[in-house]
């Protein structure tokens, strides 16, 4: 797995999943949780429907898994994670072998409202947690360094 800080999904990858990091004027980052063993506190994402953009998948996701509606065009595709299985995947295994994590960033201008899970998502809570507390939540995800790089970046904020 690659980490890539780029604007841009790299050729010869499909875009598997995609995410949406919302920060707010504070610099809080807004996550949501998932109650079952072996998930936690993440970054509100999912997979790609069959002819969504990543950027439609992650203003749905956001929306589904936080309740924070945004149109996609607020978002801008900031980085992602490239992945290649290095063995055959099991059998009916939906995901491409070389695939890609697009990592979409939204500023916002204010502070971060209060969010709840659509009815029906599998996130039970969502919340907003500063720097420190996104890094002791969210130990060891691949998408931390993704993270800090989207903190020190400065964006026009949309709303």
């Amino acid at each position: 797995m690659d980490v890539l800080l780029t604007g841009k999904i790299p050729a010869g990858y499909d875009v598997s999943t995609a995410v949406a990091v919302a920060l707010d004027s504070g610099g809080r980052t807004l996550l949501t949780r998932v109650a079952r063993p072996g998930r936690g506190w993440d970054v509100p994402g999912g997979h790609v429907e069959p002819g969504e953009t990543p950027d439609r998948t992650a203003a749905r996701e956001l929306a589904e898994e936080t309740g924070l509606s945004v149109p996609p065009t607020d978002l801008t595709l900031f980085g992602g994670l490239r992945i290649t299985l290095l063995e055959p995947p099991p059998a009916a295994y939906p995901y491409p072998r070389r695939g890609y994590m697009a990592f979409h960033v939204l500023h916002l201008d204010a502070p971060g409202p209060a969010t709840t899970p659509a009815p029906g998502s599998e996130s039970t809570e969502a919340a907003w947690f500063t720097p420190e507390e996104v890094r002791s939540h969210c130990a060891g995800a691949a998408w931390l360094p993704l993270h800090t790089a989207a903190l020190t970046k400065p964006e026009t904020p949309v709303r």
